[in-house]
């Protein structure tokens, strides 16, 4: 899935233009067909990291292919895929993974990359919070029972660490925050995640550990990746210039892998000496990462692994809209003949054959749909199967032509029933992401996106479509 702000990730292993290129466990021609194309998402917000931000430039993730339980017949190891920062990763010469010529193969990823992974267990380390995108562990091992004919596979990634958010205000008594310092006492640092598995081992090596301060006018922004475990009266030790405050957690304190805690701290200066007020309930929720700037404000899970008797969620359509050169950014196409759709087996038309929507590209911004402004259009794709699947769930990403647009101009509907929407968009042409639920359970499913004239003064770009459902 590509990233475009927000995130969705295209990861397509490219095959060596001439002779014949060695896996680990055989030779195989590049050119026959049999190079492994994914796509992928970050559990909670597509493409994003703790940064908050797109994948970076050179980027890196670590990839296996295998057969089997666990890693304990692994065909392909720790292969090296790389982003130029658009979301598309890729990777060069003995790196490249091939499908085998038969049988069924699953895949395994992590992120960030290690050259050295002794024991298919790879080293955590949270001394540093200088950089919290370069810390934050995720792992997708959701990817299974694929061949060469299953088409492009989706890698979903979950965060594996525990990230804490601090709002930091400035109480009676305390006229600035400038210099804020923020310190956890004590804390493990250290820690392995099983690439087999996908488990976090218990933390070691307790230091101090400065965290990450954002200052702002009216609050400064702490944010810290912790290895998930025990905190019961562990100290955070604030200081603002020659005042220090120190808060105790609670003895209940445990911080859980793929978990995001969120505190309001009202730093106070009393007759009795300095205070830590927390005001309110501490907010748990599922890591839910920030894209393109717009907060993603929707709830999903942290583990792609069933709960025993609830079945699997799996994705049962995704539409990345393919891949447009840049150089072909002038372009459009209709949906009623375009032939770069990602998604297979299902049929796009328009709504209307004369005033349409189209698929288009920018400089900026990788293949997306586009309903223009003024315009009553839409699309609708046809012969999704989603037969056995229940507890339906819709996703995309979307963005407007200005800033601050209703989402509400776009009208969604599901075998005809209609599903509105609400919010606005954030930045001009900044992707958010929107979920529908509730989806009535059908064997086979129509979709149809669309925007009337009025209602839509901006023009919107949607990406990223998926449904996902529970069998």
């Amino acid at each position: 899935m590509k990233t475009k702000q927000l995130l969705s990730v295209a990861l397509a292993a490219v095959a060596l233009a001439s002779s014949c290129k060695k896996d680990d466990y055989r030779n195989q021609p590049g050119s026959n067909g049999s190079e492994v194309k994914f796509s992928s998402s970050i559990v909670g917000q597509p493409a994003t990291k703790a940064s908050g931000t797109q994948w970076d430039a050179n980027d890196e993730i670590g990839v296996f292919m295998k057969q089997g339980t666990g890693l304990s017949k692994v065909l392909s190891a720790n292969k090296k895929y790389v982003t130029s920062g658009n979301g598309n990763f890729a990777a060069t010469g003995d790196d490249v993974i091939n499908y085998p010529e038969s049988g069924a193969v699953d895949f395994i990823a992590y992120y960030p990359y290690a050259a050295a992974v002794a024991d298919n267990a790879l080293s955590i380390d949270v001394s540093n919070q200088a950089d919290l995108a370069k810390i934050d562990v995720m792992y997708s091992d959701n990817a299974k029972n694929l061949t060469q004919e299953s088409g492009v596979a989706n890698l979903e990634f979950a965060h594996k660490l525990a990230k804490i958010d601090l709002n930091v205000t400035a109480g009676t008594g305390v006229s600035s925050l400038t210099g804020l310092t923020t310190v956890f006492n004590a804390v493990n640092t250290t820690s392995t995640l099983d690439l087999a598995t996908g488990t976090v081992a218990e933390g070691a090596k307790a230091a101090n550990v400065s965290a990450k301060v954002t200052a702002a006018t009216d609050a400064h922004t702490v944010e810290a990746i912790l290895i998930p475990g025990a905190y019961a009266n562990k100290e955070v030790v604030f200081t603002v210039g020659a005042s220090t405050f120190t808060w105790t957690l609670p003895a209940e304190a445990t911080y859980e892998s793929g978990k995001k805690y969120a505190y309001n701290i009202s730093l106070r200066e009393t007759v009795t000496g300095p205070q830590v007020i927390v005001t309110g309930e501490a907010t748990i929720t599922d890591w839910i990462a920030v894209s393109g700037g717009s907060v993603n404000v929707i709830k999903d899970k942290t583990d792609p692994k069933p709960e025993p008797g609830t079945g699997t969620v799996q994705t049962i359509y995704l539409e990345t809209f393919g891949d447009i050169p840049v150089e072909d950014r002038s372009k459009k196409y209709r949906f009623g003949t375009y032939e770069g759709f990602s998604a297979k087996g299902v049929t796009y038309s328009d709504l209307d054959p004369t005033s349409y929507a189209d698929i288009r590209r920018t400089t900026q911004m990788e293949a997306h749909a586009w309903l223009p402004a003024g315009r009553t259009t839409g699309f609708k794709v046809e012969g999704i199967n989603a037969a056995g699947f229940k507890d339906l769930k819709l996703s995309f990403d979307v963005a407007a032509n200005a800033p601050a647009a209703p989402i509400t101009a776009i009208e969604i509907k599901v075998n005809g029933k209609a599903y509105p929407l609400s919010g606005v968009t954030g930045a001009s042409n900044e992707f958010s992401s929107q979920t529908i639920t509730g989806i009535a359970e059908a064997d086979a499913i129509v979709l149809e996106v669309s925007s009337n004239a009025t209602a839509n003064t901006a023009g919107y770009r949607l990406d990223n479509i998926k449904l996902e459902g529970t069998k």
